[in-house]
């Protein structure tokens, strides 16, 4: 089970303040953990999508998981749960609600298909839709963003 200060917490901490190290430049005083920070990360991954012929395997698989867990860090400021590793998926996730409720957020593929162009990946919307249920989860409901 994970809390605060476990080795997973710290682990998707570490990743999240990396993607803010490595963001452009205009964007690095917008990238606070709010709400609205989610909306700047959607104009990075769409600017880097421009430019996704160029990055190597290597540099969006970290791309991948930077963002994705500044995206995690940042649903856990704002709704809070646990993060567990999700073994199928190879990533991190995180529950809200529990033990009322299970909503799951898993970021990763959202990310990636994001950076790689695809705009129906749009990471404002999703964690839109994921805030909705995590703000007042009801008792009962179990739903996975993937």
């Amino acid at each position: 089970m994970a809390t605060a200060k476990n080795e997973l917490y710290e682990e998707v901490k570490a990743w999240a303040e990396n993607a803010i190290f490595h963001s452009p430049t205009w964007s690095i005083n917008q990238l606070d953990y709010s709400e609205k920070s989610i909306s700047v990360v959607e104009v990075i991954l769409s600017e880097m999508a421009e430019k996704s012929l160029l990055l190597t395997e290597d540099q969006v698989t970290m791309l991948t998981q930077e963002y994705g867990c500044y995206l995690l860090f940042t649903a856990y400021k704002l709704y809070g749960g646990e993060f567990f590793w999700h073994g199928e998926q190879e990533q991190p996730m995180l529950i809200v609600g529990e033990p009322e409720a299970n909503i799951v957020l898993l970021t990763w593929h959202k990310v990636k298909g994001r950076l790689m162009g695809d705009k129906l990946d749009n990471v404002a919307y999703f964690l839109e839709q994921f805030g909705n249920d995590a703000s007042a989860p009801h008792a009962g409901k179990k739903v996975i963003y993937l």
